[in-house]
C-alpha cells in the first residue's frame, strides 16, 4: 500500500483531493449565516445567500414545496422551507466528517469546525424546545420547526452523540446527555407518531426498514443516558422489522437511492451493540454495495432505476415526467393543476448528494472486508464532483427547457457529504 501511494499518479491525486477538501470545508462555512450561525441548506449558487420573501422562484421549487405540506402544521413560506429543509442533515454531516478528520490529523480547526457544529445542534434543540421537548424539528426559516423525517434523523443525530462522547468538555457531555434523554422521551411519548411536513404517521406497526432511521435516535439515548428502556423499545422495532422480511430490503424490486447507504450506515451501527448477533448485518451490508455498484456509472456518479435483489439486476429509469402517484404525463400543459417531478436516470434533483452517499457506503464496506477495492469507486466519485457540481439539481444536457434555471441551487450537504467520503478514505489510507 505505501509504495502504491508514492506513485506520481497517486500523490498528483491525494493533492487534488486535499485541496478540494478545504474548499469544500469553506464552501459550508460561508453559507452558514443564517440565524444563530446555522447552516441554509438550499439557496442560490450564485449569491449563496437565502432565498429572498417574496422574490419570484422557478415554479418547480414552488410547486414541489406545496405537494407535499400537510394540515396538521401550519406551513412555513416557499423561501423559509428550502431555507432549513436539509439543514439536519448538512450539520450531521459536516460534523462527522470533521470528527473523521481530527481522528486523521489532530488539527484543531477540525476540532473546531467540530465544535461550531454541535452547537448549532444544541442551539436547534433549544429552539425547538419551545414546541415540545426532545424536539429536533427541521429549522425552516432559521427558527424552531415541528417537522421530522426519517432522513434527517440518524444524521444529524449519532455525529451529534460521536461527538459528546469523543470530543466534548464535561459541559458540552452533560448538555448532550440532557438533550439525549428527552430526544429518546420525545418518541416514546408521541408513541412513534412523527409529524412530516404537516402529517402525523405512526412509523411503526407496521415495519418499514426506514423505522431504523428513527430506532438509532433512541438507541443513541440509551448510550448518553444508560437508561435501557431507551435500548429494548429500539431492539423491539428493529427485531420487528427483521422479522417481517423487511431486511435487507423494504420492497423488491427497490428504487435505488440514497438508502443503501443509509441502511448500511445503520447495518455498521447495529454491529455495535448487544443485538449486532441477531441479524446478518454485514451480509446485508454486501447486498446494499453489490446494488450499488449496478447503480454507479463509470464516474462514480448514481444513476436512478430499479434494482432487482431476486434477479440481481438494475434497470435504468427512462427519461419522462410523472405526478406524484406515478401516472405518466404525456406533455407539459398548466403546470399550476398539476404536481409534477422529472424522472430521469441522470437527471434529478440531489444526484450529488445521492452519489456521495453511495462513496461513503463503498468505504463502509471495505471497512468489512467486503470489497478491498471498493475505494477505487469511491475516488472517482470524489474526482468527479467538484465546486461546480454542488448543486442539487444538474444534469448532463438532460432536463427539458421547462427545468432550465434549477441548476443554480447549490447544496452543501453534497459537499457535507463528499467530505465524509475523502476523512473516511484517509483514515484507512487509500488516498
Amino acid at each position: 500500500m505505501e509504495s502504491e501511494l508514492k506513485t506520481p499518479d497517486r500523490l498528483k491525486t491525494s493533492e487534488l483531493l486535499a485541496q478540494r477538501a478545504v474548499r469544500f470545508r469553506q464552501e459550508i462555512l460561508d453559507v452558514a449565516c443564517g440565524p444563530g450561525g446555522m447552516i441554509i441548506a438550499f439557496l442560490p449558487f450564485d449569491t449563496r445567500k437565502p432565498f429572498q420573501e417574496g422574490a419570484p422562484l422557478h415554479w418547480y421549487l414552488e410547486e414541489n414545496f406545496e405537494g407535499v405540506w400537510g394540515p396538521f402544521t401550519p406551513r412555513p413560506t416557499v423561501a423559509e422551507w428550502y431555507y432549513g429543509e436539509n439543514t439536519l442533515w448538512v450539520t450531521g454531516a459536516f460534523l462527522w466528517s470533521q470528527i473523521l478528520r481530527y481522528r486523521v490529523t489532530q488539527e484543531q480547526e477540525a476540532l473546531d469546525t467540530a465544535r461550531k457544529c454541535f452547537r448549532d445542534l444544541n442551539n436547534i434543540f433549544r429552539l425547538c424546545r419551545e414546541i415540545e421537548p426532545g424536539l429536533l424539528g427541521k429549522p425552516h426559516g432559521g427558527r424552531a420547526g415541528a417537522t421530522t423525517s426519517y432522513d434527517q434523523a440518524a444524521i444529524p443525530v449519532l455525529p451529534y452523540v460521536m461527538f459528546a462522547q469523543e470530543l466534548a468538555t464535561p459541559e458540552e457531555k452533560a448538555e448532550a446527555t440532557h438533550n439525549m434523554a428527552l430526544h429518546g422521551d420525545y418518541f416514546l411519548r408521541r408513541n412513534w407518531v412523527m409529524n412530516h411536513h404537516g402529517h402525523l404517521q405512526r412509523i411503526v406497526d407496521p415495519a418499514h426498514t426506514s423505522t431504523m432511521k428513527y430506532l438509532a435516535c433512541v438507541h443513541a439515548a440509551y448510550e448518553m443516558t444508560g437508561e435501557t428502556r431507551f435500548r429494548d423499545a429500539a431492539f423491539k422495532y428493529v427485531r420487528q422489522i427483521n422479522d417481517s422480511g423487511r431486511l435487507p430490503w423494504p420492497t423488491n424490486p427497490y428504487e435505488l437511492n440514497h438508502n443503501p447507504f443509509y441502511y448500511g450506515f445503520l447495518a455498521d451501527y447495529w454491529l455495535k451493540t448487544e443485538i449486532a448477533g441477531e441479524i446478518d448485518w454485514v451480509g446485508h451490508m454486501r447486498e446494499y454495495w453489490q446494488a450499488t455498484q449496478m447503480g454507479l456509472d463509470e464516474r462514480g456518479l448514481m444513476i436512478a432505476g430499479l434494482y432487482d435483489a431476486q434477479k440481481r439486476t438494475f434497470t435504468p429509469r427512462k427519461s419522462q415526467w410523472v405526478n406524484r402517484a406515478g401516472a405518466d404525463k404525456l406533455g407539459v400543459t398548466d403546470s399550476s393543476k398539476m404536481e409534477r417531478r422529472w424522472v430521469s436516470a441522470t437527471s434529478f434533483p440531489g444526484r450529488a448528494t445521492a452519489s456521495t452517499d453511495l462513496a461513503i457506503l463503498a468505504l463502509i464496506a471495505r471497512s468489512h472486508g467486503l470489497d478491498d477495492q471498493a475505494h477505487q469507486v469511491a475516488q472517482r466519485t470524489l474526482l468527479t464532483i467538484d465546486e461546480d457540481h454542488l448543486r442539487w439539481w444538474w444534469a448532463d444536457n438532460d432536463n427539458p427547457p421547462e427545468l432550465s434555471g434549477l441548476s443554480n441551487m447549490f447544496a452543501p450537504e453534497a459537499a457535507a457529504n463528499w467530505l465524509v467520503v475523502y476523512w473516511m478514505g484517509r483514515a484507512q489510507h487509500v488516498w
